[in-house]
């Protein structure tokens, strides 16, 4: 009877680390993984294997267009003219590890350091 139960736990055991190493990823898309939480390889779509509780899906990029619709705003022109501007802007992700990994920081100055005009 122990037997019996120990061979049920490891077999229960084995389906959920396949379920877990076991990754489909869909068309259009591209998953990063990461081993400890450092960049190891980029999965294009289909089915994957990866070292279950070791390796991790770190980030899933979107390789299709997308769509930026811009705003419309007023301007004036050099003879001045008020001319109303609406823009769209279409962009792609090419390498989604470099986007994954290198695209982290903003460009937003940091509300901590002073400001270069301040003197200090």
């Amino acid at each position: 009877m122990g037997a019996l139960i120990f061979v049920l736990a490891l077999v229960l055991v084995a389906i959920v680390l396949i379920f877990a190493g076991v990754k489909t990823v869909s068309q259009g898309t591209n998953w990063t993984v990461e081993r400890f939480g450092r960049y190891t390889r980029t999965l294009p779509p289909g089915l994957h294997l990866i070292i279950p509780f070791i390796d991790t899906i770190g980030r899933r990029m979107n390789m299709q267009e997308n769509v930026l619709d811009i705003p419309a705003q007023k301007v004036i022109t050099k003879d001045n003219a008020t001319v109303q501007v609406d823009a769209v802007a279409f962009y792609q992700v090419i390498d989604a590890a470099r986007a994954a990994t290198r695209c982290r920081t903003s460009t937003l100055p940091s509300p901590i350091s002073p400001s270069p005009t301040s003197g200090a």
